[in-house]
Parts: C-alpha cells; sequence; structure tokens
C-alpha cells in the first residue's frame, strides 16, 4: 500500500507517467497522438468546449478572468497545429507556475514536451521542485536512466557546480534530463517520441552552412 501511494504522488507531482505498450502521457495527453486529440482532450479540451459553449464553471477561476483572449489564443493554436504546422504550444491553462510545459507538434502530431521546472531555493522562497524529486520520478516511473553525465558549471560570478544530465532512451521514446544549478536555478525534462529525437539529434550534428557558399 505504501508502495503505491509513493508511486501515485509522483506521478501526481510531476504530471507526466507511462502508459500502455511504452507510451508517455503528459499532463493527460498521450505522446505520439494526433494535434486533433490533443486539443480534443484534458484541460485544452475543456477549455475549448467553454469556449464554445460559454459555460466557464468548471474552468480555471484565474483564466476566467481574461476568458475571451484565452479562448481566441488557444483556438488559434490548436488550428495551427491541427492544420499541420510544425509548430510549439505553451501549456498556459495549467495553474501550476512552478513549471512551464511546452509541447511541440509537427504533421499534425504531438511529438515532444519541454518541461521547465523552477527549482527550490532561497531565491523564489523555495516554491519548485528539485532535481532529486524529478530524477527519483522519472526513474519510478520509467526505471534506471540509459546513460548519465555530470558537468562542470559555472555561474555568472564564476562559483562552480557540477551539471547533471540524464537521459532514458526507449524503443518509442526519449527522455532527457538537464538542470541549471545555483540560486534561479532549474531543471529541464524533455520527453519526445523516439522518431522525433532521432531527427532532431541528426539536424544538431550537420555542420552549420559555409557563409562563403
Amino acid at each position: 500500500m505504501r508502495t503505491e501511494l509513493t508511486r501515485f504522488t509522483l506521478v501526481a507531482l510531476l504530471s507526466f507517467a507511462p502508459a500502455a505498450r511504452a507510451q508517455v502521457k503528459i499532463d493527460d495527453h498521450l505522446l505520439g497522438e494526433t494535434a486533433d486529440q490533443f486539443f480534443s482532450e484534458a484541460r485544452e479540451g475543456a477549455m475549448l468546449s467553454a469556449c464554445a459553449s460559454g459555460d466557464f464553471a468548471k474552468v480555471d477561476r484565474s483564466i476566467k478572468k481574461a476568458a475571451k483572449a484565452t479562448c481566441a489564443w488557444l483556438s488559434s493554436a490548436r488550428q495551427r497545429m491541427v492544420s499541420d504546422e510544425t509548430g510549439k504550444y505553451v501549456g498556459e491553462v495549467s495553474a501550476d507556475n512552478t513549471k512551464t510545459t511546452t509541447f511541440v507538434f509537427a504533421a499534425g502530431k504531438f511529438v515532444a514536451a519541454e518541461i521547465l521546472f523552477t527549482a527550490s531555493d532561497l531565491s523564489n522562497n523555495y516554491h519548485g521542485k528539485s532535481l532529486a524529486e524529478i530524477s527519483n520520478g522519472l526513474k519510478e516511473s520509467y526505471g534506471p536512466p540509459t546513460s548519465e553525465t555530470v558537468v562542470p558549471y559555472q555561474n555568472a560570478y564564476g562559483v562552480p557546480y557540477e551539471r547533471h544530465q540524464k537521459l532514458w532512451l526507449a524503443e518509442s521514446y526519449a527522455i532527457q534530463l538537464d538542470e541549471q544549478p545555483g540560486s534561479h536555478g532549474w531543471t529541464s525534462v524533455n520527453l519526445s517520441t523516439r522518431e522525433w529525437y532521432e531527427k532532431q539529434k541528426a539536424a544538431a550534428a550537420k555542420p552549420p552552412p559555409n557563409p562563403l557558399n
């Protein structure tokens, strides 16, 4: 019972969890699903439904105050991503201000998510999530990482830190964890389909174009 409760707490805290057949779910969205599915479910679906009916009773109070602008912004994002545009949508419908989730779409599909967690430190009154919390949550859900790297890092004042980076690779997905330690630090988690990960990796490996050509 205690193990089950711990697992539930980690999943609820981080808002991503494994789904059937080694698929990944982020904020109630299934990685690899169509853009049309994405904007028809979870918070986005509820908000667009409220926009269509004008009934905002079940929508977060902070969003109600700017309902007209939110509806226009969300409808525009849906139209662009459903029309096969490659682009990003920032999940501002969420009320959690300790993290920012950016959803990436390509060819009409939800292919990646970039989650930026604010570090819990004195600079933000200890609001946020620590690297250990996030890393342990990922290990609980996906097992030990495929690889781990520690690289030296210095802040703007020359203070040295150790920067931790981890990678989980599976047949259908890839998860990359990175951090910026120190004051005003953060931890990022990038989750993507394996196909999108390999495509981005190949693009990054290409040499920059020669400006003389």
